[in-house]
């Protein structure tokens, strides 16, 4: 008698566990239960918090317009790839890393360009950071101390005129401007009028003979205008000849 209120026990238990199982199914296929769990889930994961970190020089206003529609959605339903994206478009952004902190925060860590130069071609000027991506057009009276550079393709070659110069801190310090000539070679303009023309190769050796001639012979206190190094070893000067 025993075992068989058992079986009937266990009967009743799997129908009734079978009913709710194809039940839960059904309700869930028409949308009743879905929709209930995923607005739970949307309503517990709903950003609530903003975390912009890095940002200096790139407009909060064209960042705030791209993260505006995604305030109070989901974290989880986000496109981070996409978002990325669209605020890396931002001028002065270069690359942006994004991390949902559950449950209720997006983080942004923002890496900005790093202004180098200022190229000026023809009646426009553009800032550039040190690879001589440009990075936008400025005004007159935008980076006005900074290290600037002139004539088609100067951008191209920015690079490796900086990574030269820093080996002669006294001779980049004095630099008023660059001129890039011919396409293949600098001139560079001192504060005090001074041209130094540099030759095409050997820029690194050309600059160690020119720093090493000016201190020895005082070439800008005795009023020299042009010293010309375009032949390798040779420096010529406007009222100097010498061979190292």
């Amino acid at each position: 008698m025993q075992s068989l209120k058992r079986k009937t026990y266990f009967f009743i238990s799997s129908v009734i566990i079978l009913f709710l199982f194809f039940a839960v199914i059904f309700f869930y296929n028409n949308g009743s239960i879905k929709n209930t769990i995923i607005k739970n889930t949307e309503s517990f994961f709903a950003i609530t918090s903003i975390e912009t970190l890095g940002r200096e020089r790139s407009s909060k206003s064209d960042i705030s317009k791209i993260l505006k529609q995604y305030q109070k959605k989901s974290l989880l339903s986000l496109d981070l790839n996409y978002i990325q994206s669209e605020l890396e478009k931002v001028t002065w952004i270069k690359s942006v890393i994004i991390r949902r902190i559950l449950p209720n925060k997006l983080s942004l860590t923002i890496d900005e360009f790093s202004p180098q130069a200022i190229w000026v071609r023809g009646k426009d000027r553009f800032v550039l950071d040190k690879d001589g991506n440009a990075i936008e057009r400025i005004s007159n009276d935008q980076f006005q101390n900074y290290f600037t550079i002139k004539g088609t393709q100067a951008d191209l070659n920015l690079m490796k005129l900086l990574e030269d110069l820093e080996n002669f801190p006294e001779i980049y310090n004095q630099i008023d401007y660059a001129s890039f000539i011919g396409r293949r070679r600098w001139d560079l303009h001192y504060q005090g009028g001074v041209r130094i023309m540099l030759p095409q190769d050997n820029v690194i050796d050309s600059l160690s003979i020119l720093e090493t001639y000016i201190k020895e012979n005082r070439l800008i206190e005795k009023g020299h205008k042009k010293i010309d190094l375009r032949v390798s070893g040779k420096i010529t000067t406007d009222r100097v000849n010498s061979n190292d």
